[in-house]
């Protein structure tokens, strides 16, 4: 069996191989086999056949003791069809064949009979079918005429039982098919009648006998060759999970560092000028988390990449996978981990200000009451209260990350209280003057400021001051990654508002969080549609600049039916519409990307055609730049990484627009 790696000598992908993960392996759901020996054609061959034999020993064994069992209770009808016979018929089954076949069996217990194990089963399926053809031979017409069906069940044994490879299994079985004509013809001579009616079931036994056994050893090899790939992409997960552990160690360090060089230049600049102390440190703050933001962003993007690359092999073996496949199960779990890997750098995200998801005028009260009420679910020992202005002011804000951020600060908010305590939720409409955002990234105006009041332990202004730092926090080992203020704060100033902190110790905390009032209409919910695998027929141009990313999506796209054209680069793509164009019906397009950037090519490409389709993706959340591109004609938006239900759905989207 030839095995194909798509790829993997691929110049190009040795060239941008990323620094954290190896190259995703290519066509996963590839196998191609030789079509008469059913053998891999490279290392893979050896390991198959160590684990074969391994796991083929017991039912080898066990089948030999029944062909005994069974050749031993035909005896019986040799005593009751040729009794002056059956000391003849007798001395072929229990002094020749059986003994033979106990032999094989007890050869198996040697470690040489992994080298001879086809050719011991295929012996022994020889010797029994010869036994038979003996019997054949020496009885007399009719009874002679009947024996043949004894080599059909030999056959079936053979082809099923023995798990003796397809190769061997039909030389023997021929072998055994030309014995018989012979036999038949030349020395039992059988009519002619006879002849081709027992010749017509035996034949066709044999046939029928052979495709059972190549379809066994065909499934048998499928099933080696995907638990080998599984085994093969869970060590590329841990490989990952090692490099980035590294990486964020480095990282951690350097935003150490830096922090430290901050804190030193705030200190000293408030010595020098008392008076401007407060503006001083909001400033230095904001640069602070801009730099460890555009850090943080950067991380999350590229671990996003490598997540499209994992979630997009996983989606393409689930394709290949039925549920009732034993690694069906193990691939669901790898894909929810992926989850959960998302989820983390959606986090990562939010602190470093790397756009929304989905914008909706919403009522705060409502939103706030609903997550309160789900917290208070599993948290019996806070008792929470709801203090809320009736009339607060409408916010334009993404549902799910405000979600995200009132569940920090609950849960920041009940583990300073271990003991249980009293958890007050007010929400209020204020305006906001110049004085109060100096220094901050914020405008004047009308806000909605919402209150989560806790009596817990409280926080030293020292404390305070660090709440915000990604991966900063004052619990023990294993009760938090210290990104849940961080992700918060990052989330609510990137929706135009800010955060402020009151806090004494032993008598608890406030924390303040402002978001603009907005003149819209509160949004209706949108119903959430059920995840359906939609398919096409069009060509689509999928422009990225990360090889694994082109690789694993193209495959996606061809599964769903899509021809694919791919262009690694901005000037590639241009290239390729401007000769192909009239054939493209949508285009994929990463917005990150060196030399001619995303931005760029979608602007190229409306100019050799205003009514282009284009699809953008990207490992960062819908940001500025990209909600500007789908004002100026871009059909849609898709966050990396996405499985094959997201890509099926969003395509379809856009395509029929």
């Amino acid at each position: 069996m030839e095995l194909i790696l798509n790829g993997v000598q691929n110049s190009q992908a040795e060239t941008n191989r990323d620094s954290i993960m190896p190259a995703a392996s290519q066509g996963l759901n590839e196998i191609e086999l030789h079509p008469i020996s059913l053998a891999f054609q490279d290392g893979l061959e050896n390991t198959f056949h160590q684990g074969y034999l391994l796991n083929s020993l017991r039912t080898v064994r066990f089948s030999l003791v029944a062909g005994i069992i069974l050749y031993g209770l035909f005896g019986i009808l040799d005593a009751l069809l040729v009794p002056d016979m059956k000391t003849t018929l007798w001395i072929i089954r229990f002094a020749i064949v059986c003994p033979f076949l106990l032999s094989v069996i007890a050869f198996s217990y040697f470690p040489v009979f992994k080298r001879y194990f086809q050719f011991s089963m295929a012996a022994a399926m020889m010797v029994s079918g010869s036994g038979i053809l003996v019997m054949i031979a020496i009885l007399p017409p009719p009874v002679n005429q009947t024996y043949y069906a004894g080599l059909i069940l030999v056959l079936i044994w053979g082809y099923t039982f023995t798990r003796v490879r397809f190769v061997w299994a039909a030389s023997a079985g021929w072998i055994l098919v030309a014995f018989y004509e012979v036999v038949a013809i030349r020395v039992a001579e059988s009519p002619l009648p006879v002849l081709l009616n027992n010749s017509f079931f035996f034949i066709s036994s044999n046939l029928v006998g052979m495709f059972a056994c190549y379809f066994i050893e065909r499934y048998t090899r499928r099933d080696f060759f995907l638990a080998f790939k599984l085994e093969h992409e869970q060590e590329k997960v841990k490989l990952v999970n090692r490099r980035l552990e590294k990486v964020v160690a480095k990282r951690t360090a350097q935003l150490l560092e830096k922090n430290k060089e901050l804190s030193e230049e705030i200190e000293e600049r408030k010595r020098a000028e008392k008076g401007r102390a407060e503006l001083e440190s909001k400033f230095q703050e904001a640069q602070k988390m801009e730099a460890i933001g555009r850090l943080a962003g950067g991380i999350a993007h590229d671990f996003n990449n490598l997540l499209m690359g994992i979630q997009g092999n996983i989606s393409l073996m689930l394709l290949k996978t039925k549920a009732e496949h034993p690694f069906f199960e193990k691939l669901k779990n790898t894909e929810q981990y992926v989850i959960r890997g998302s989820e983390l750098t959606k986090q990562l995200l939010g602190f470093a200000r790397r756009g929304k998801y989905q914008v909706h005028a919403t009522n705060l009260n409502s939103l706030i009451t609903e997550s309160a009420r789900l917290f208070g679910r599993t948290n019996k020992e806070v008792e929470i209260h709801l203090q809320m202005d009736s009339n607060v002011w409408v916010v334009n804000i993404d549902r799910g990350q405000i979600e995200q951020v009132l569940l920090n600060l609950f849960m920041n908010a009940w583990q300073a209280m271990p003991g249980g305590g009293d958890l007050i939720i007010r929400t209020e409409n204020i305006v906001v003057d110049e004085s109060r955002v100096k220094g901050r990234d914020a405008k004047p105006g009308n806000y909605v400021r919402a209150s989560v009041v806790d009596n817990g332990i409280g926080m030293d202004q020292k404390t305070m001051k660090k709440i915000f730092d990604p991966f900063f926090t004052t619990k023990e080992m294993g009760r938090g990654t210290g990104m849940g203020l961080a992700s918060a704060y990052g989330i609510i100033q990137n929706h135009g508002g800010f955060f402020e902190v009151e806090s004494t110790v032993g008598k608890g905390s406030t924390l303040y969080f402002y978001l603009p009032a907005s003149n819209d209409v509160v949004a209706p919910e949108e119903e959430t549609k059920p995840e359906k695998l939609l398919k096409g027929n069009e060509t689509i141009l999928l422009v990225d600049d990360e090889v694994m990313i082109a690789d694993v999506a193209s495959e996606m796209l061809e599964s769903l039916g899509y021809s694919v054209k791919l262009a690694s680069n901005g000037q590639e793509a241009v290239e390729v519409y401007a000769m192909e164009g009239e054939k493209v019906d949508l285009v994929i397009l990463d917005l990150i990307m060196p030399g001619m950037s995303g931005n760029k090519t979608f602007d190229m490409l409306k100019q050799m055609n205003p009514e282009v389709k284009v699809l953008l993706s990207s490992g960062y959340s819908l940001s500025e730049e990209a909600n500007g591109l789908i004002k100026r004609g871009s059909r849609g938006f898709i966050q990396k990484p996405y499985n094959i239900n997201d890509l099926s759905m969003k395509v379809r989207e856009v395509l029929q627009a």
